[in-house]
């Protein structure tokens, strides 16, 4: 009789372990199985957006910088952290301080403190240039529809291909970019907070257990204790009734 009693807990305990294993099973096998397709969902180039995702991750609202487009007055140049925008329009263009951006002929031109970035019209990136000039570049602009640079200390004047730059003392009147304030239209309908964390890293810490402290942490190390669990007490139970059946 007792052998039958202690058979019945067991299988009473396996049951009940067994349903909240199953969860935990099934919570594992859905984050691997979106993990393993994220790249094929596109998540490893799109970036979160979600409010309570960027809450998870202790995201902050984004510092905004707008700069005026010389010779272009109908755009404006924004940079939230290292992203770059044009208007309301992300640029394929990450930077760390943009110091400006000029508009010549069919190119526009937004400048950082070491780089050049040449975009079409269309906002499509051409080029992405190192200067190598005497001191950090401070601003852009346009004098007489020539591309100029200014520097810690040394004005640069540009050729018509813009891949020379000549030193030159004073370049006359220029027309600078210069900071302004975004228009509300466009201030409205950039994100409050940027991040360039992907959907991917957030379906990896989802998996892996490292988003919501110590109960997502210990879900992958309970999963193998259940399983473990399980497959212990089903050898238990079959040991028991073939013990009984002799």
């Amino acid at each position: 009789m007792k052998r039958f009693l202690h058979r019945a807990a067991i299988i009473r305990v396996h049951r009940s372990i067994a349903l909240f294993s199953m969860l935990l099973i099934m919570f594992t096998a859905i984050t691997g199985f979106l993990l393993q397709h994220a790249k094929d969902f596109g998540w490893h180039q799109q970036y979160i957006t979600q409010d309570w995702m960027l809450d998870v991750y202790g995201v902050k609202s984004a510092s905004k910088m707008t700069w005026s487009v010389s010779g272009d007055s109908k755009r404006y140049a924004t940079q939230l952290e290292q992203r770059w925008y044009i208007n309301a329009v992300q640029l394929p263009v990450h930077d760390k301080q943009l110091v400006g951006a000029a508009n010549i002929g069919s190119l526009l031109i937004l400048a950082s403190q070491h780089q050049l970035h040449l975009l079409t019209a269309e906002l499509e990136l051409v080029e992405s240039m190192d200067m190598s000039l005497n001191g950090t570049i401070r601003g852009v602009g346009i004098a007489g529809g020539v591309l100029i640079l200014k520097t810690d200390t040394s004005w640069y004047q540009a050729d018509e291909s813009l891949l020379m730059f000549t030193q030159v003392a004073s370049p006359g009147v220029v027309q600078l970019s210069s900071q302004i304030a975004l228009p509300k239209m466009y201030d409205q309908a950039l994100p409050e907070r940027v991040t360039d964390l992907h959907y991917m890293r957030f379906m990896q810490d989802l998996h892996g257990g490292r988003l919501f402290g110590l109960p997502h942490w210990v879900i992958p190390d309970l999963t193998a204790l259940a399983l473990l669990f399980l497959c212990v007490s089903g050898l238990m139970m079959k040991w028991k009734r073939s013990r009984l059946s002799v």
